[in-house]
């Protein structure tokens, strides 16, 4: 017979009663919608998965002497518990009590909060003192779309996305696999059959090429050391942009400055990616010297284009050529420009290229104006 369930304040709460509640807990929240070959398979870890997890929990709870450890799943709880050490459900309240050392997500918390996933690591984070571990488990949103499987109303995530949750809250993963990947793979060529759960490969199951090929994903990650470790972590995970820098040179009698782009095997104006930690307006001015041998200076941005491929902004500037000289086949990027020459404006329109001759047009037309790049 299942003892009855102690109050939460009963000094025995956590020893004698943890496993049971955990497990009633996941009964009812979970029953019915588990995916077959994922970190959790029947209501259980996966074979290695339960392993590796115990590991870093035991480890974690150590560094605290013993530290707490908040879980749902009952099987974890259950060994924790024998091991004396605190054990605390995964819910706000238990969250709120006082620091963890450990939080297991494993029960695919993340994946049933839906849109609340952030605001759950985010509580997480919140109980964790530095370097605090969190182990997650989700649903493998691109595993199931190209399996034709139904996610049954949970998020999914692809394995970017599971890292930009947790980076974007300071976390630092130290492991994200897809537990069975490598097992499944082995399977389908051997047996030729795809089996319902494989044990764990961490090697192997945390290839990129892998992290697609199994229904679920597994991360174990610390939080930030501190303020500065969070803002550093934050920072990882936003978008890249390419910014690239270009100019509009034109001579006292209206000539444009171009170039013929070998790489790109045509005319354009001479531009390229900003440096690190350098302007574009400096950027620009460099690039116009590399390419053409003549010193320019940059003036006001006369437009803004954003492309799509690579995902890019390039700022066109106004500038006028300084100390004279005659244009060169590049200064320094011989390798990359064919010829350089001041062409008069309707021969110049003419031999660029359509996305160069649209930038040319529109910061001649409209200064000072954003547009998207067509064709890119």
């Amino acid at each position: 017979m299942r003892p009855r369930l102690r109050p939460r304040g009963d000094p025995g709460y956590a020893a004698a009663d943890a496993p049971h509640r955990f497990a009633a807990r996941r009964r009812r929240t979970r029953r019915g919608t588990r995916h077959r070959g994922g970190p959790v398979v029947s209501g259980a870890l996966a074979p290695g998965v339960h392993e590796l997890v115990l590991a870093h929990a035991r480890e974690a709870s150590d560094r605290a002497n013993p530290g707490a450890v908040a879980t749902d799943d009952p099987a974890l709880a259950a060994e924790l518990v024998a091991e004396g050490r605190p054990v605390r459900p995964v819910e706000a309240e238990a969250l709120a009590e006082g620091p963890l050392a450990a939080v297991l997500l494993t029960g695919e918390e993340l994946s049933f909060a839906g849109e609340g996933a952030e605001a759950l690591v985010d509580a997480v984070a919140g109980a964790l003192p530095p370097e605090g571990l969190l182990v997650a488990t989700a649903r493998n949103r691109v595993f199931a779309e190209a399996a034709g499987l139904p996610l049954g109303g949970v998020r999914g995530y692809a394995a970017s996305d599971l890292d930009r949750l947790l980076g974007h809250r300071g976390f630092a993963i130290d492991l994200l696999c897809a537990p069975g990947a490598a097992g499944r793979l082995r399977a389908s060529l051997v047996e030729h059959a795809l089996p319902d759960a494989a044990p764990l490969d961490v090697e192997r199951d945390r290839s990129p090429g892998l992290l697609d090929a199994a229904p679920g994903l597994l991360a174990v990650a610390r939080a930030p050391r501190d303020a500065a470790d969070r803002e550093e972590r934050f920072f990882a995970t936003l978008p890249r942009k390419v910014v690239a820098a270009a100019v509009l040179c034109r001579a006292d009698d209206g000539r444009l400055l171009c170039v013929y782009d070998r790489f790109k095997g045509h005319w354009t104006i001479p531009g390229g990616v900003v440096d690190p930690d350098e302007s574009p307006r400096d950027g620009a001015e460099r690039e116009a010297w590399e390419e053409t041998g003549v010193r320019v200076a940059a003036g006001p941005a006369l437009g803004l284009f954003a492309g799509s491929w690579p995902d890019r902004l390039v700022i066109v500037y106004d500038a006028v050529p300084v100390g004279g000289g005659a244009p060169t086949t590049g200064a320094a990027h011989h390798h990359e420009v064919g010829e350089a020459a001041w062409l008069d404006l309707p021969e110049a329109l003419e031999r660029l290229a359509p996305g160069p001759a649209f930038q040319v047009r529109r910061c001649l037309a409209e200064p000072g104006g954003t547009w998207p790049q067509p064709g890119a």
